[in-house]
């Protein structure tokens, strides 16, 4: 059923947008969470000879690829070692996917976008940035923790007796700027990277199949979803790296020299390690969160973009 757009559309209220992000990005991050504990360890893995996260290549990698991984850390750790981190996970995307999806239509408007995807593309960009750096800017400190949890195997001894208690401790032991807002600056440009790249890709994917014809629906969320995994994970897998092996760190270096020592310790090749995993997860999780959200918009009866 097609509905005209000439007749005026009753906005949804912030907190109907902020719940339906939310609650999209909360049911893909259960779902995809063993694949992205898989990346963090492959993209951890020089940290098993180097304390710095700088240290040489591996001669026989003990993580070789996504699933060998879920299989080896299950093998080794059990079971529920892949879903680690997964209350702060939670936290996390309640928090940062709820306000760069619930934001980011509210956010188009103020800065000039019309609706039904016709704004233009600095609009988008614009929009998904000033969300994606906002909301990450609230859920750093559960990024911490999440990344920490992913990081520890079970064969040495449990840092944390559980979320409340790894952010009690990190608070206290290394404080608020040092400790949960570690890396923030290299976090904050990885996420405003993959999430705005997401957010706009799916944008421009889903609003040119319309245009070409194709009905608003499962295949169209799919196939633009899968488009904004690809270009997420092009785009952002440097930064994504850098982030994730500073937020392990006891030290705080600095974010140009590190990069710079990657690159001589271990070439260009070392900022898209985990490549793969990285790819994986993100399509995964953009498939499940895109196909989600729609129906959860569906269900909540928020117009369709």
């Amino acid at each position: 059923m097609t509905v005209s757009i000439d007749s005026p559309v009753q906005q949804p209220g912030i907190l109907k947008l902020f719940l339906s992000g939310a609650s999209a990005a909360c049911i893909a991050e259960g779902l995809t969470l063993p694949l992205d504990t898989a990346k963090v360890r492959l993209q951890l893995q020089t940290k098993v000879l180097s304390s710095d996260g700088l240290g040489p290549r591996h001669s026989k990698p003990k993580y070789r690829g996504p699933f060998q991984t879920v299989v080896k850390i299950i093998s080794e750790e059990g079971f529920h070692a892949p879903f680690k981190g997964l209350v702060p996970g939670l936290h996390r995307q309640f928090l940062f996917t709820g306000v760069r999806l619930g934001m980011y239509e509210p956010v188009k408007r103020l800065l000039g976008g019309e609706g039904h995807g016709t704004e233009t593309l600095a609009v988008k960009l614009g929009a998904a940035v000033l969300t994606s750096a906002a909301g990450i800017s609230i859920a750093q400190p559960s990024d911490v923790v999440k990344v920490r949890f992913q990081a520890h195997s079970d064969l040495t001894a449990r840092p944390y007796h559980g979320s409340l208690d790894a952010y009690r401790r990190i608070l206290r032991d290394e404080g608020l700027l040092a400790g949960l807002y570690r890396g923030y600056f290299p976090n904050l440009i990885r996420n405003i990277c993959i999430s705005s790249t997401e957010i706009v890709s799916y944008d421009l994917a889903k609003h040119k199949l319309l245009d070409m014809g194709f009905q608003d629906g499962l295949p169209v969320h799919l196939s633009s979803a899968v488009c904004a995994g690809l270009a997420a994970t092009v785009i952002g897998s440097p930064a994504d790296v850098v982030g994730t092996r500073i937020m392990v760190l006891t030290t705080r270096p600095a974010l140009a020299s590190f990069c710079l020592q990657i690159l001589r310790n271990e070439g260009i090749s070392a900022f898209y390690k985990g490549f793969i995993p990285n790819f994986a997860r993100l399509a995964s999780f953009n498939i499940t969160l895109w196909i989600s959200y729609e129906e959860i918009r569906k269900l909540m009866n928020i117009p369709t973009k």
